[in-house]
């Protein structure tokens, strides 16, 4: 066997003539390139991010190293690669998994997995919008105004052209597509990075991929059809069914989904009536009796979310998606109020018991988002949360007529999540963000 090691950088190198998953079932001459992820004096294994061979080689070879990428010739005897021809192309200096830098690029193709599922899910999600008439947008991810929820704490930079300016780095694409909407572009969607910061858990990433889509002349109705569409459409092309497995729980995505109220799962998985919910003191007091976590001290959102986070959502792991509809008023967002002034027009979905997507009917009467606007920046300044300016620019497009509308925005790594049965986001992220490993 001819064996070349050491090689200068850059090393030259012949064409592949296959790929791993590609290989002849017996004979032919093949060349191929990969990693060494198993070596020794008599053989071992190449990898090439699309699969695994054995390889024999002709002659014993000393100098090889686990994870040495290498260009190898030989034929399949077999399912086995008899090597005659070997070339290290780039010697691995450091052991493959060792040290900070070691990310799953090194793990026998699982990084090219991930960024595979990723692709196919984003190829799916093009092609439902691009069947039902959507144009795709990009909007800015640096602003200066970003938006105004109190709950979210954003990542700051600066501008530095001459006059120094702060800047944001966006928690949803939602203001300029609203924009765009005043603009007179119907139907629009776009998948953007969206950032927050603070935001850190098994559901959550600081950096993150969002998809947000918007109809005009058009309610949460329409926007919850969309989503039962959409994920049932994105399954079909990526998995060849509607039939999904999550962790352990059986689901069928296709449409109609379940549709509950808000109420309705209250009364079902909490025993809480919110019709008696108008008080804090009534809702406390029922709360309590279900709801172990519930203090005295809580205010009606704090004990509405614990009511809803302990027993409502884990009931939502269903053997169909649920679309959770019709929101108390006081959690409208930027969501349009009901006709009888008690529940906003708000959907969430959930698939397997995770939180897909939050949808609205769209609020475009422009003094009540200004009022709103208003109320979240008092609620920020209250937490101690940095203050930013009002995007000014979205209130005058309001201001000279916003189409009735309905948006959604869904997260795309959890929607990749549900595709590949992945128990935590990190796993659907090629370079997830951790604060003990340094540089990602």
């Amino acid at each position: 066997m001819e064996l070349r090691i050491n090689p200068p950088y850059p090393t030259r190198c012949l064409p592949a003539t296959h790929g791993i998953d590609s290989l002849p079932e017996e004979g032919g001459w093949v060349r191929l390139h990969g990693r060494l992820i198993e070596c020794s004096d008599q053989g071992g294994l190449l990898g090439d991010g699309r699969g695994q061979v054995p390889c024999l080689w002709d002659t014993p070879a000393a100098g090889l190293h686990c994870g040495d990428i290498a260009e190898l010739e030989g034929q399949i005897r077999g399912g086995v690669l008899r090597v005659e021809k070997l070339k290290v192309l780039a010697p691995a200096l450091r052991p493959p998994g060792e040290g900070e830098g070691a990310h799953r690029e090194q793990k026998n193709g699982e990084l090219r997995s991930v960024l595979a599922l990723r692709a196919r899910v984003m190829r799916a999600i093009r092609n439902y919008f691009a069947e039902e008439d959507f144009l795709e947008v990009e909007t800015p991810i640096l602003v200066r105004a970003p938006g105004q929820e109190a709950h979210l704490l954003l990542f700051e930079t600066e501008f530095r052209g001459g006059t120094a300016e702060a800047c944001c780095l966006v928690s949803s694409p939602e203001l300029h597509m609203k924009r765009l909407l005043g603009t007179g572009c119907g139907r629009i969607f776009q998948l953007s990075r969206a950032f927050r910061n603070g935001e850190r858990s098994a559901l959550h990433h600081p950096e993150f991929t969002m998809l947000e889509w918007y109809r005009a002349y058009a309610s949460y109705e329409e926007i919850m059809a969309d989503v039962e569409r959409l994920v049932a459409a994105v399954s079909r092309a990526v998995r060849g069914t509607t039939q999904l497995e999550y962790q352990g729980r059986q689901v069928e995505l296709a449409p109609p989904w379940i549709r509950l109220t808000v109420q309705e799962a209250f009364r079902r998985f909490a025993g809480l009536n919110l019709d008696f919910a108008s008080s804090r003191e009534v809702f406390l007091r029922q709360a309590r009796g279900n709801c172990p976590s519930v203090d005295t001290g809580d205010s009606w959102e704090e004990i509405f979310f614990k009511v809803f986070l302990e027993k409502v959502e884990p009931a939502l792991a269903l053997g169909k998606p649920v679309l959770l509809k019709d929101y108390p008023a006081c959690m409208a967002a930027l969501a349009k109020i009901a006709a009888d002034g008690q529940v906003a027009e708000r959907v969430e979905a959930y698939v397997g018991g995770l939180e897909l997507a939050n949808g609205f009917t769209e609020l475009n009467d422009p003094r009540e988002q200004r009022r709103r606007f208003g109320s979240e920046r008092l609620r920020r300044e209250e937490q101690g949360y940095p203050l930013h300016p009002q995007d000014e620019e979205f209130l005058q497009m309001m201001e000279q007529g916003m189409p009735p509308a309905g948006g959604m925005a869904l997260g795309v790594d959890r929607l990749v999540m549900l595709m590949g049965d992945a128990a935590v986001i990190d796993e659907v992220i090629p370079f997830p963000f951790d604060l003990t490993e340094g540089c990602r």
